[in-house]
């Protein structure tokens, strides 16, 4: 169940639309209200949102910044496709789950699967996909200053936001359907195939916008979002997000050959180390070093563990906020193209010798790692 909910939370294709709308229906229609009379399908969340405030009257507080993150033909697609009529100022309950349980929530057969569950669920689909959409949305959208030029407009819902995201209770719900304690409501089936068939959607008074899922997705071996060289998520329209282990970059760090000053330059310092990471990846850590202008703690040693390489040191402050150091070594085994890999490893700031250095990594005392055969 895990496994199959978390495959659709991170599903890549076009999305099953008759299926998505049928569904959108039986929400409608299981929460009392009448089917929404327009159905706006849109290429990714960030159109969505756009779309979302558009149809809340708010597209004069749309932000440049927004409009940026979108190839401009699929700008133009949203103003066609979304209507500007009266606007729409709220959106639909979602709760899969009804607020009493049956007394399921406090019986231990069921509280402690329900919420493994939904735990697992949302920790894999956060981080493999949906908490660097959510924070990309939100990042982009209008802020108090833009309010204050348009305060009219600014007194509008913003209904563009990026819902906290349904992400176990559907698998909650689908679970305990299928184990035959809880047979879901039209509501509730109805959430189960959005879920299933389309991406993030905004259910409004008279129209819904619906999502496309991601054309590509891209992960590295722990599930966050990572790409070395592109788009770590790619939608339909375009729109594209880069990340290195799980780390949102700007796209010119991922895919250019920047220097490393225009990397040190980033204000994120998670950003920061992981830019340093990727081009140190790429070109090498010396390369990288010399070109960042870091001083050197201490002098080169010969490393006592790896007979013929070097150790060195360097003070990596501007780096990280952190007063750590940045041991640089020779990895102890040729690669397959008979190289030597050099690597970096973060030291604490107080130690400025690189053998202590190298020495703490492993657990051991200086004069024990100077004793050393040879380090692997």
């Amino acid at each position: 169940m895990q496994a199959e909910w978390t495959g659709h939370g991170l599903a890549v294709g076009p999305a099953d639309r008759a299926a998505a709308e049928e569904g959108v229906r039986d929400v409608y229609l299981g929460a009392g209200r009448r089917p929404p009379e327009q159905v706006i399908w849109l290429g990714s969340p960030m159109a969505g949102s756009i779309g979302a405030d558009i149809r809340a009257g708010r597209l004069p507080l749309v932000t440049r910044r927004a409009w940026r993150t979108l190839p401009e033909a699929t700008g133009e697609a949203i103003i066609d496709r979304v209507p500007r009529d009266t606007a729409e100022t709220d959106l639909i309950m979602l709760d899969p789950l009804p607020s009493d349980l049956g007394g399921l929530e406090r019986d231990p057969r069921w509280t402690g699967p329900l919420g493994r569950l939904g735990r697992e669920v949302a920790a894999a689909v956060g981080t493999g996909l949906r908490g660097a959409v959510g924070t990309a949305v939100d990042q982009v959208a209008a802020t108090w200053q833009d309010g204050r030029m348009l305060p009219e407009v600014a007194a509008l819902p913003r209904l563009g936001a990026f819902r906290p995201p349904m992400l176990g209770q559907p698998a909650q719900l689908d679970f305990l359907a299928r184990c035959g304690v809880l047979e879901p409501d039209r509501h509730g089936r109805g959430l189960l195939r959005v879920g299933r068939a389309a991406g993030e959607w905004w259910p409004m008074r008279d129209s819904v916008v619906l999502t496309e899922r991601p054309a590509e997705l891209h992960h590295d071996a722990e599930g966050r979002l990572h790409h070395p060289s592109g788009p770590a998520v790619r939608y339909p329209d375009g729109w594209c997000l880069w990340a290195w282990h799980g780390v949102t970059m700007p796209r010119e760090i991922v895919e250019d050959d920047v220097p490393v000053r225009r990397v040190l330059a980033l204000r994120n310092s998670e950003q920061r180390r992981c830019a340093v990471e990727l081009l140190a990846g790429r070109a090498g850590w010396r390369r990288v070093v010399g070109q960042a202008g870091w001083p050197r703690v201490g002098r080169e040693e010969p490393d006592p563990g790896n007979p013929g390489q070097i150790l060195s040191l360097w003070c990596v402050d501007e780096l990280y906020d952190d007063h750590l150091h940045l041991l640089l070594m020779t990895n102890g085994t040729l690669e397959r193209d008979g190289t030597r890999r050099e690597f970096g490893e973060l030291v604490p700031g107080w130690i400025r010798d690189p053998v202590q250095a190298a020495a703490w990594q492993i657990g051991l005392t200086a004069r024990q790692y100077r004793e050393t055969v040879r380090r692997t």
